[in-house]
């Protein structure tokens, strides 16, 4: 029996009312526009973000090092991993200076070219916008072929432009990956009209987007041989992909990393140590993964992806299977960024969940319609539109446009357009050390490392009022100190923060303590913040505060910072620190930061002077959605969880949400929205 033609409700509309689809047609002009919209968006999006430095060395940094060290013969390599203090086992690689030892993305290959067009990052960021805003079309011209419905067809493409895992995707720095989206997209549409050479061609280049494409595409390709009935089309694909998954992670891998199996895949050691403890122990304790399943933000994560097809991909359940592989790595992770519909990690599912949809359209409009309750045109509608909306309310709780309520417009600071000066001053063939990230700033070498690893580097270039992975603040000014003491290094230029220092120079240790190195530390409360005033006992005031919560897909918590501006009221003889506390809508403490701040760090508070306003933000915290902020002086010595370690009495003008709290030592000062 031909399994295709028992299921009618998922055939191709052949209706009367259906009209001749032109390329020019409304609905395909007006998608045209949306994706153009989406485009340009997102990757003005992109490279805003990167030009505030929130991309980072891992993995816009070491991907473009790559791309650039391939245009110059020197294929895949980087060396953002040597000597760095990352979370992989770098001692036990052969090599660390290969990506093929870490990933088998051989789509960068040919992708490097676009650094020839424009060298520079951006160029990745821009194609990639482009390429994953492509997949509207493949949604567009499916959903209309299988409902006969260009509002379907529209319906359809603007999920697919919706999908915050999509908006993550393109706002996570550069991933091969990420282009699969709308490379299997493309794959879909191709083997529902027939084009087989499209098909083939489309699976080729998605598999070599990632290793772990491979296992979509053998499922792929089993749904072909047994669902399609199309023998030959079906075992081509699904021996290509485990054919690839063989020799990307059995033999491609291996032999440039020295080690026997990914070390990403002990993500997956949930349950015991190691991948196979894990399994072990879900075989001998089922009840272990059903748990693990039932967790909240498990469910919020599957919940999310299936609200992106208005949970419509249910009522085509083998389509949805075929996304089992890569869905199992993202849900049993010890990291829970694979299941928070950000980063990269979802994209290759999006496709799944889309034609899933499209297919569930199909087919309750063919039964509504059988079953005489509404006409099939009327039902496919409704669907359509019901799965629109959902998908619309999804954005709204995480998508990244201005339809978002997480979406704050990105602006830039002057002291981000500072950095352009110190980047100049840099020759472009020198070794140097970067932050994670100023990196993809000047990733464009041959040697580019990532600080605290210096190895053979000539300049090392630190902001030290930015993000200072993979140490803390403490740690980044030791650093310094030391490289300046015994390192031989010298400082070349310090201003507002920033540091270039050069081997060989004389350590210049007054720049640090120069008004134009410590002027990210002087600041008058600007006009955009919110001003305040709160006293500290007889020690502070606080005049201001302000916060920047990052436009970050993810179901958790969103990064964001706090700043506060401080004046002292009197000389301060001892270095006071300050703590911030985290609450939720009743009151509970969830989070809690007390360590070093910049300010404190490379300005300790006895050298304040009262006629200055200092201004102290925290480091990059997850806590920007709903968390009130609580704030507290501590006193030298002081426990910042007591009372009697915190500065007060604290006096002032409460005015709704703030208040006064445990002993007047604590303000809680606003909430994050």
């Amino acid at each position: 029996m031909n399994l295709r033609k028992a299921n009618p409700d998922v055939q191709p509309m052949k209706s009367s009312w259906v009209k001749a689809h032109s390329p020019f047609a409304p609905a395909a002009l007006f998608v045209y526009l949306l994706i153009t919209l989406w485009i340009a968006f997102f990757a003005w999006s992109a490279v805003m973000r990167h030009a505030m430095f929130r991309s980072s060395a891992l993995d816009l940094g070491y991907m473009a090092q790559a791309a650039w060290n391939t245009l110059h013969g020197r294929v895949m390599e980087f060396s953002t991993y040597q000597n760095a203090q990352v979370d992989l086992p770098l001692d036990r690689f052969s090599r660390t200076d290969s990506l093929l030892g870490y990933h088998v993305e051989l789509l960068l290959i040919p992708l490097a070219l676009l650094l020839l067009i424009r060298s520079d990052p951006t160029s990745l960021l821009i194609f990639q916008a482009a390429a994953v805003g492509l997949g509207a079309l493949p949604a567009f011209w499916l959903a209309r072929r299988k409902t006969g419905s260009d509002f379907a067809g529209v319906a359809f493409a603007c999920a697919y432009l919706l999908a915050p895992a999509l908006n993550g995707a393109v706002l996570s720095d550069f991933h091969p990956v990420a282009l699969t989206a709308s490379l299997l997209l493309f794959a879909f549409y191709f083997l529902e009209v027939g084009k087989r050479s499209a098909f083939l061609v489309a699976i080729v280049l998605a598999l070599a987007a990632k290793e772990e494409i491979a296992a979509l595409v053998f499922m792929l390709g089993l749904y072909i041989f047994f669902w399609r009935r199309e023998r030959r089309l079906g075992a081509v694909t699904a021996a290509l992909g485990l054919a690839w998954f063989i020799v990307a992670t059995r033999l491609i891998m291996p032999h440039f990393s020295g080690l026997s199996r990914s070390p990403f895949i002990e993500r997956m050691a949930v349950f015991g140590p190691g991948l196979r403890g894990t399994l072990a122990a879900a075989l001998a304790q089922p009840s272990l993964v059903t748990r693990w399943l039932w967790q909240p933000e498990i469910r919020t994560y599957l919940g999310g992806l299936l609200a992106t097809g208005g949970f419509l991909s249910l009522f085509s359940p083998l389509v949805l299977l075929l996304s089992a592989p890569v869905l199992a790595l993202n849900v049993f992770s010890q990291w829970p960024w694979t299941y928070s519909e950000g980063a990269h990690y979802s994209a290759s599912l999006i496709p799944f969940i889309i034609v899933s949809a499209i297919y569930g359209a199909a087919f309750l409009a063919g039964r509504a319609e059988r079953w005489g309750l509404l006409q099939r045109r009327t039902a496919v509608f409704l669907f359509s539109g019901a799965m629109l909306a959902v998908s619309l309310v999804h954005h709204w709780q995480l998508g990244m446009t201005p339809l978002g309520r997480n979406f704050h417009w990105p602006q830039l600071t002057a002291h981000q357009r500072l950095a352009a000066d110190f980047i100049a001053m840099i020759p472009p063939d020198a070794a140097l050390s970067a932050q994670a990230n100023l990196y993809p700033h000047v990733a464009l070498r041959r040697k580019a490392y990532l600080f605290p690893a210096v190895n053979d580097a000539e300049y090392i270039f630190l902001d030290v009022t930015s993000s200072t992975y993979p140490i803390d603040v403490q740690g980044l000014r030791n650093e310094v100190h030391g490289l300046l003491d015994l390192g031989g290094f010298g400082v070349l230029r310090a201003q507002d923060g920033y540091l270039l220092l050069r081997r060989g120079l004389p350590p210049g240790w007054e720049y640090l303590e120069s008004d134009a190195f410590l002027s990210f530390a002087r600041s008058p409360v600007p006009s955009a913040a919110r001003p305040v005033s709160f006293r500290f006992g007889d020690a502070l005031e606080l005049v201001g505060y302000d916060f920047d919560v990052h436009n970050v897909v993810t179901a958790g918590q969103p990064p964001a910072t706090v700043i506060t501006y401080w004046r002292p009221l009197q000389k301060l003889r001892d270095g006071y620190e300050f703590a911030f506390y985290f609450t939720r809508d009743d009151g509970a403490v969830v989070g809690q930061y007390s360590g070093p701040v910049a300010v404190t760090a490379w300005y300790p508070s006895w050298a304040w002077r009262p006629d200055e306003t200092l201004r102290v933000e925290t480091p990059v915290l997850e806590v920007g959605r709903g968390r009130g902020v609580l704030v507290a002086a501590v006193m030298p010595w002081g426990d910042p969880g007591s009372p009697a370690g915190r500065v007060g009495p604290i006096s002032g003008q409460v005015v709704k949400p703030m208040a006064i709290l445990q002993d007047e030592t604590l303000l809680k000062l606003f909430a994050f929205p």
